[in-house]
């Protein structure tokens, strides 16, 4: 009969269950030490272990006892974090889902930084690295795994690492992410050049102050994140060539339907784009098309999509406020291009979108909730059904 076969004979049956996964981590964190250890043996015999002393037991362990120890303090560890998240899956995730994009990203590369500072702290216990490379690798691995996590979610989903697809999701991180994404390049910018300026000083005058690498890497830093919102600004072009022309309900459905003309000379490409309502929602808009002039295309959006006029806001200090909500929803192509969506008046929106409907039937994915948001925005947990929508626009 085996050890967890036995428990209900001496404790109760809801003990049980809490005592057997402590002990499930408690005998994995043992082979878990011990190839741990092997490695360390075979792999880097050479490297120095300090030895400890036990001073209530008058004794001294091997190195061999403290890389065990130590390993199997982390195993237990590692167990211990993923018995809390099963317990507590449920409300972690709700609570994770209440974050930002923006809050999400910079959490997840905290983290990254702290492994990143870890291994970086064990190898300069060693002797391997220099102490300071500790701290340059945990300012440089934050906001560099940031921002790949940024772009990770803005590219397109279910998408492969092509290049296209990265620059797609650079441009939509641009778009969305502008200030964000300028403190992370500008910060990336000054600790290179910061380590180049304290390089070219040391090799120049022989002995540079860190004093000077600080300040000089701050300036530096405040100079390039300008420079590069200044350059996405620059860049970013606003255009009012598409509008809302009707948003009907249909009764077979618990969904709505969007539809918007192209205003415009000029042909858009929505492959790829992305829509946000007034309240900082951000979805995917699932059609792969390019609305000519004058065209209408029709798709659904789900009941949690707000259209209504949001002036909501964040009041901060001196002064200054974060807005949490606009006037009309915006459309973001893949050519970085920001639509905001104005209600058109020309009375046409129902009969361009009935004869849209009959003229071509084109499949097109419906708007879904994008787990990706922006600075300030939240998720929306409603998801769109999917339909025929009116994907190859018709010409009034």
């Amino acid at each position: 009969m085996s050890v967890t076969n036995r428990l209900p004979t001496v404790f109760g049956e809801d003990t049980r269950k809490r005592l057997v996964p402590v002990l499930l981590v408690l005998v994995g964190a043992v082979p878990f030490a011990l190839v741990v250890t092997a490695l360390f043996r075979v792999v880097a015999p050479n490297v120095g272990v300090p030895s400890v002393s036990l001073p209530l037991l008058s004794r001294t362990l091997s190195p061999a006892a403290v890389v065990f120890l130590a390993s199997f303090a982390t195993g237990v560890l590692v167990g211990a974090c993923y018995l809390c998240y099963r317990t507590y899956r449920d409300p972690i995730h709700e609570r994770w889902e209440q974050y930002s994009t923006w809050a999400q990203s910079m959490l997840v590369g905290c983290l990254c930084a702290i492994v990143v500072m870890a291994a970086l702290g064990g190898a300069a216990l060693l002797g391997r690295v220099h102490p300071s490379a500790v701290v340059l690798g945990f300012l440089v691995s934050w906001p560099l795994s940031s921002g790949l996590l940024l772009l990770q979610d803005r590219r397109r989903f279910g998408a492969d690492s092509s290049l296209s697809s990265v620059k797609t999701g650079y441009v939509h991180t641009k778009g969305l992410e502008s200030r964000t994404l300028s403190v992370i390049v500008g910060f990336l910018i000054a600790v290179l050049g910061g380590l180049a300026l304290r390089y070219v000083g040391l090799w120049y005058f022989g002995y540079f102050r860190v004093s000077a690498t600080v300040l000089g890497s701050i300036l530096l830093w405040i100079g390039a994140t300008v420079l590069v919102y200044n350059r996405y600004e620059a860049t970013t072009t606003h255009r009012t060539d598409i509008a809302i022309v009707t948003v009907s309900a249909p009764e077979s459905r618990p969904t709505r339907e969007l539809s918007i003309k192209n205003r415009a000379a000029t042909s858009v490409d929505l492959s790829e784009s992305r829509i946000r309502d007034t309240e900082f929602d951000l979805y995917r808009l699932g059609v792969d098309l390019t609305l000519r002039p004058g065209a209408v295309c029709t798709f659904e959006i789900p009941e949690s999509f707000s259209l209504e006029p949001n002036d909501d806001s964040i009041d901060l200090p001196l002064g200054y406020s974060l807005k949490r909500g606009e006037e009309t929803p915006t459309l973001f192509t893949k050519s970085g291009d920001i639509y905001p969506l104005q209600w058109s008046n020309d009375g046409t929106a129902q009969a361009a979108s009935s004869e849209g409907r009959t003229a071509a039937e084109q499949d097109a994915d419906s708007t879904a909730p994008d787990p990706d948001r922006s600075a300030s925005s939240r998720e929306s947990d409603v998801d769109a059904t999917p339909r025929d929508s009116v994907a190859n626009p018709s010409q009034n």
